[in-house]
């Protein structure tokens, strides 16, 4: 659905609200004190009556919106900016196109829209062959910010490389399939799928088998790197292929995790420029989403 289409079917709040409250009914309502799932529509008050108790549903309740005063009709612009573009929005640039006078809650409504995406992904396994690799991701403790946004005086000294503060591990896997019928040794021999990137407090192997166990299906079969911490893959998968290579040939055997990573982290830098240590996994969740549906002709 493109910016003319939705223009046309949400023309303005009441809209809004009739496609959401549709949606609503089609997936019933459930009251939350007796569980009923039969209600009265109030039109006046905008939300159900239970049969059952009487207590009232408001028509955001359960939702994201929830206790927002936001315009329904503004919520549903930011989604469906933030998904019909396969680049991302910065909150600033959204607060302009939506014409809203303050920046702090557009920046936390995009907040909530990027850990619904990451719900929504969690719900699938990947399977068949996937890369595996670890990623360093630069990011912003905000606890070492003045109010100015200055670094504080008794602002722990930052390390360099792998150890860094400024750095935040993030482990990532990638659906890739062999493709026999490619030909041109310019281009990847293989077949991308779904995308997993998920922030690590360590890459110990113990952390790695536990999030492999949650997001990889048994019978996958992980490709990685020589890295230590992979050892221990073929405890949770059939099958664990590590190959040893020269860095400057590493792009030859995971092709498709380092171009998602090296994407990433080029789309965060243009956009974001820099990005809060608790709020990396958020916009991560925005970036595999849009990846995970690149083919996708339904509506995002």
């Amino acid at each position: 659905m493109n910016l003319l289409d939705f223009s046309e079917r949400f023309k303005d709040e009441k809209s809004c609200r009739a496609y959401l409250k549709g949606k609503r009914e089609s997936e019933g309502v459930t009251c939350k004190k007796c569980e009923c799932k039969e209600h009265y529509w109030l039109s006046t008050l905008n939300c159900w009556k239970c049969k059952g108790c009487g207590s009232w549903t408001n028509l955001r309740a359960g939702t994201i919106m929830e206790k927002s005063k936001m315009p329904v009709r503004m919520w549903f612009m930011c989604i469906h900016l933030m998904t019909s573009t396969k680049k991302a929005f910065s909150a600033l640039e959204m607060q302009r196109q939506l014409g809203h006078k303050r920046y702090e809650p557009i920046w936390y409504m995009m907040q909530k829209i990027r850990k619904s995406m990451g719900k929504r992904d969690n719900k699938y396994q990947l399977h068949g062959e996937i890369e595996m690799d670890d990623a360093f991701f630069e990011i912003v403790d905000l606890g070492e910010l003045d109010e100015l946004g200055n670094k504080k005086d008794d602002a722990e000294e930052q390390k360099r490389g792998r150890g860094s503060q400024k750095q935040m591990k993030v482990l990532v896997m990638v659906e890739s399939a062999p493709n026999p019928k490619q030909t041109n040794p310019h281009k990847k021999n293989r077949i991308m799928g779904f995308v997993k990137m998920q922030v690590m407090d360590d890459l110990s192997s113990i952390g790695i088998n536990y999030e492999v166990k949650k997001s990889v299906k048994e019978s996958a079969t992980i490709i990685t790197d020589g890295y230590h911490s992979f050892r221990r893959l073929d405890e949770v998968v059939s099958e664990h292929k590590p190959i040893v290579t020269p860095s400057n040939e590493a792009h030859k055997n995971l092709p498709w995790v380092h171009t998602v990573i090296s994407n990433a982290k080029r789309l965060f830098l243009g956009i974001h420029h820099s990005i809060g240590k608790e709020y990396l996994q958020n916009y991560l969740n925005e970036y595999c989403y849009k990846l995970n549906r690149r083919n996708f002709n339904s509506d995002l």
